[in-house]
């Protein structure tokens, strides 16, 4: 009898073996956490089957796969037209035409975030909408909160949304301050019932405020104490966030808009407004930035980061400069920057010396090894954290927003970016760059096999980091 039940068993995880591989060479179109999720299977056929099922692969929800492509209003001007090859890309890919006469500070220091958020608050009219990915309760976002509430109190329409996975340990507190007010506060697919852990996917990293359609700040920085704080201390991160006046406010209006009527019943003003291009006239030349609206995830042309990523590192003719907090690179990411390598580009990676995210510390060590032993530059930025996530490709193009160069922001995330196209802007992003690198040791620290072993494990779910 025993043999027999022996025999059943063999036979059965044998079948679920085969179940389970299909399904995962089925989904996994990119290659996304499989090699991990075949191990498991492998290891034990009935748990990884039921494990996959449940938390893996790219797994997307209807209410997500039926969002549509975000209605950004156009811009009204006809020199908007596309004038490098790069933006008749991302036109053909869906996104609109770029918009001119924007006018874009850069906001890398935690106490200018702060002081930019509540600036703007201050000078809203008529509306205020915020959303980021985490939000904390200690003393920067209090006083966020303290501020929606009064322009609330004023008459204005105030919402904030935040992300329900992201701000998870966040209580209800701040949000119904905010509700109290007069405003609305909301959670983008909380995660109060069980069966929302099966879509730890998607989630809403987007970083962005918005007020009246014409002034914006996104980037980086979400609304937590390493981000917001005021009192300079040693916690303080390195981020990278921008401040924008002009007409690419409106399309990153619609973009909140769009999250905001996805997850509540409310429908904010539709978006086909005319946005205008004159606002930023008075603003002198070189100060006035071309910009490209991505939003990225699925209300945006499918895999568009990938491919603007792709095009750029092989069109790049002279640098490809990368600070990221997460480097886990695609597949097909980590090959074009191995062959501009190949090809003499000045490829260069910045990342933190030791990140917030330990397994993605460990994911990232043989890409990098990869990329410095062709050529390529790793630098590790001592003493604290960098989240910045930005892209300097020759003097074309910069991308700046809330997407890491990792697997997450490729496939598996909302995110949001602007896409720079002047060289004026571009080169105060390559400023900033350059002056991180006296604080990073270069090259990639000595490999031990411990730290090699805990890569491989941490490379084999890159997917779930």
């Amino acid at each position: 009898m025993i043999w027999f039940v022996a025999y059943i068993s063999s036979v059965a995880g044998a079948f679920l073996s085969i179940v389970a591989i299909t399904m995962i060479r089925h989904e996994e179109r990119h290659n996304v956490g499989r090699l991990g999720w075949l191990g498991l299977v492998l290891l034990s056929p009935p748990i990884g089957l039921i494990l996959f099922l449940w938390l893996g692969g790219r797994k997307i929800s209807a209410e997500h796969s039926q969002r549509k492509l975000v209605d950004l209003p156009p811009a009204e001007a006809a020199s908007a037209a596309a004038e490098t090859s790069l933006e008749k890309l991302l036109e053909t890919r869906g996104l609109r035409r770029p918009t001119v006469g924007n006018e874009i500070q850069l906001l890398d220091d935690t106490r200018d975030v702060l002081e930019a958020y509540l600036r703007l608050i201050e000078e809203a009219k008529d509306t205020i909408y915020i959303m980021t990915f985490i939000m904390d309760e200690r003393k920067g976002a209090q006083r966020i909160v303290d501020q929606l509430c009064r322009r609330a109190r004023d008459g204005v329409q105030v919402r904030l949304l935040c992300d329900g996975f992201g701000s998870f340990q966040m209580s209800d507190t701040q949000l119904e301050q905010i509700r109290a007010a007069g405003g609305r506060a909301e959670r983008f697919k909380p995660m109060s019932q069980l069966s929302r852990l099966a879509y730890l996917n998607f989630r809403n990293h987007r970083k962005l405020a918005v007020i009246d359609a014409r002034k914006a700040i996104l980037g980086g920085a979400n609304l937590v104490e390493e981000e917001l704080d005021v009192s300079g201390n040693d916690n303080r991160w390195v981020d990278m966030s921008v401040q924008i006046e002009g007409p690419a406010a409106a399309q990153l209006q619609a973009v909140f808009c769009s999250d905001w009527n996805f997850v509540t019943e409310e429908q904010l003003p539709p978006t086909d407004f005319q946005i205008d291009e004159r606002s930023g006239e008075n603003t002198a030349d070189d100060l006035r930035t071309r910009m490209t609206t991505m939003p990225i995830g699925p209300d945006g042309p499918e895999e568009i980061l990938e491919d603007f990523w792709d095009f750029m590192i092989h069109r790049a003719e002279e640098r490809i400069w990368i600070c990221t907090p997460y480097f886990v690179p695609t597949s097909q990411a980590i090959s074009s920057l191995e062959a501009a390598c190949r090809r003499g580009i000045d490829v260069r990676i910045l990342v933190p010396e030791n990140s917030d995210l330990r397994p993605v510390d460990y994911a990232r060590i043989d890409y990098m090894n990869d990329l410095e032993y062709l050529g390529g530059k790793i630098y590790r930025y001592q003493d604290t954290m960098v989240h910045a996530k930005v892209g300097i490709i020759d003097q074309s193009a910069a991308l700046v927003g809330s997407a890491n160069f990792d697997v997450r922001s490729f496939f598996l995330n909302y995110e949001l970016s602007v896409v720079v196209h002047d060289q004026p802007t571009i080169k105060r992003f390559s400023d900033w760059y350059e002056s991180l690198l006296p604080n990073c040791d270069e090259a990639v620290p000595e490999t031990t096999t411990w730290r090699a072993t805990l890569g491989l494990c941490a490379r084999l779910f890159a997917s779930e980091l």
